[in-house]
């Protein structure tokens, strides 16, 4: 994976891009349960970011500090 940090297959498979050991662990935390939203919305809807700032409030700040951190 070269533009992605995780991605949910159709069958459920969550697959995550191996740059990610380097990164902190809220960090990874957050790609791990953006993919697992992707379960329940398999787009970006609004619906979806409702259910990912429900789990994670501050999410943004989080992708932020991850797209920093891993130039």
């Amino acid at each position: 994976m070269q533009k992605r940090w995780g991605s949910l297959s159709d069958k459920g498979t969550v697959t995550l891009n191996t740059d990610l050991i380097r990164a902190p662990k809220e960090c990874i935390d957050y790609v791990v349960t953006h993919e697992l939203c992707h379960l329940k919305y398999h787009d970006h809807s609004p619906e979806f970011y409702k259910l990912l700032d429900s789990v994670i409030p501050g999410w943004e700040k989080i992708k932020h500090k991850l797209e920093l951190s891993m130039v």
